[in-house]
């Protein structure tokens, strides 16, 4: 009984990010041991996923309803909002700069050919009038029902905003959603309580789905877009929190490496949201407002993994079809990826159809995209894990900017509760 008794304890007392990347871990080598058979799993990692799904609604409106309650000053939101898109602006194009320059080395689409006449349907990108007039939802509830982001975020601000307008009257109001955003919290713990297990089967269905054999003829690609990240973690990230900042990186990475896992392993920066804010507030010490409101903001803004996707993905376009690019193109590409990567987020199957716009920019045809579709999943994982590091990158940089990061809770031990 003691022998069952005592490695149970020990699991229990390990903190969460170590469950998680050891459950991620043996996903992967029970994956690639018995193959297909994995995908029985996979319902188990699905129920997670929904569990984690369901919260995205709760957690970004109690958050930026939270957070504009507690930045009544006007003047404190325009400085942040004009700080918070300078990081964004800034990351987006040394994430596009890194990815164009890993591909050209790494020259991802070499040996392989496709005639000029293949063509993708991959979907349109809306009218830049469609994305104006979709930004205000004229049902709320169908905007939550749909997980419309952008939309949840804008009508969270009116809220508010209006909250704070109301002054006395709205203080039941005030109470009700400090109260929610305690429950929400709370509700989000026990969810994440049964992670490991769920990373565990997403990570088996997935290792066990495609295998070694399958990745193989497009491993150049998959390596150009982990090596990038790689490097604008260590290059940019790092560096920036290290010598303007004056934070510790390693501290900062060990304190998000939950919600690192959970996004690499869901693939989406919107479900890894509540992960995201905890690891925030509990482990990086930034403030409640500016965790609520830069953290939702950031997924639909802040992509830095999608900037480096678009990047290598154009690149492999251009080397299969022999096509030399110049510095014109490169210019053009540099601009037209973190143009359009910005609010990318609020379009369903957004990296294959901003895919699509970034290489009809400069001319290259579409038909390598169903090759890039087939490992889709297997490049999102490792770009989404990098979207959510560099929100949380935003996040502590602006907390610093404002004086509202905890030091002592950045440079403590990360907990068991990470």
């Amino acid at each position: 009984m003691s022998y069952i008794k005592n490695p149970l304890s020990y699991w229990f007392a390990i903190p969460a990010w170590k469950k998680i990347l050891f459950a991620m871990l043996a996903g992967i080598i029970v994956g690639l041991l018995i193959g297909d058979k994995a995908l029985y799993l996979k319902p188990i990692g699905i129920l997670f996923i929904n569990a984690i799904k369901m919260m995205i609604v709760p957690v970004i409106f109690t958050a930026i309803v939270c957070a504009i309650l507690a930045m009544s000053d006007p003047k404190k939101m325009r400085r942040i909002g004009f700080k918070t898109l300078g990081i964004y602006a800034v990351s987006m194009t040394v994430a596009t700069i890194i990815g164009l320059a890993v591909a050209t080395l790494i020259a991802p689409g070499t040996g392989l050919s496709l005639p000029l006449g293949d063509a993708a349907n991959i979907g349109q990108m809306p009218s830049f009038a469609e994305a104006v007039t979709s930004l205000i939802p004229t049902n709320p509830f169908v905007a939550f029902s749909t997980t419309n982001i952008l939309q949840i975020l804008i009508f969270s601000i009116f809220i508010g905003i209006s909250i704070n307008l109301a002054g006395e009257p709205a203080e039941p109001v005030r109470s009700f959603f400090t109260a929610l955003s305690a429950v929400v919290f709370k509700l989000t713990a026990l969810v994440m309580s049964f992670a490991p297990y769920g990373i565990f089967a997403l990570m088996a269905a997935t290792s066990g789905e495609y295998g070694l054999k399958a990745l193989l003829p497009l491993l150049k690609l998959i390596i150009s877009g982990y090596v990038s990240c790689l490097l604008l973690s260590l290059l940019f990230y790092s560096t920036t929190l290290n010598f303007i900042a004056r934070l510790s990186p390693t501290r900062f990475f060990k304190s998000i490496a939950s919600a690192l896992i959970l996004a690499f392993s869901c693939s989406s920066s919107a479900a890894t949201l509540p992960v995201s804010v905890r690891c925030a507030e509990e482990n990086l010490g930034v403030s409640r407002g500016i965790a609520g409101f830069l953290l939702p903001l950031g997924t639909t803004l802040n992509l830095n993994g999608l900037a480096i996707y678009l990047s290598i993905a154009s690149v492999f376009a251009a080397n299969i079809y022999g096509i030399q690019l110049g510095w014109g193109q490169y210019i053009t590409l540099l601009i037209t990826i973190v143009l359009t990567s910005m609010g990318a987020g609020g379009i369903p199957g957004s990296a294959l159809i901003v895919m699509g716009a970034v290489m009809s920019a400069i001319g290259l045809p579409l038909g390598a995209i169903p090759l890039i579709a087939g490992i889709d999943r297997i490049i999102d994982m490792g770009m989404t894990a990098t979207n959510v590091a560099g929100d949380l990158f935003a996040t502590v940089m602006i907390a610093k900017s404002e004086r509202e990061l905890d030091h002592d809770v950045y440079n403590s031990v990360v907990q068991a509760s990470d």
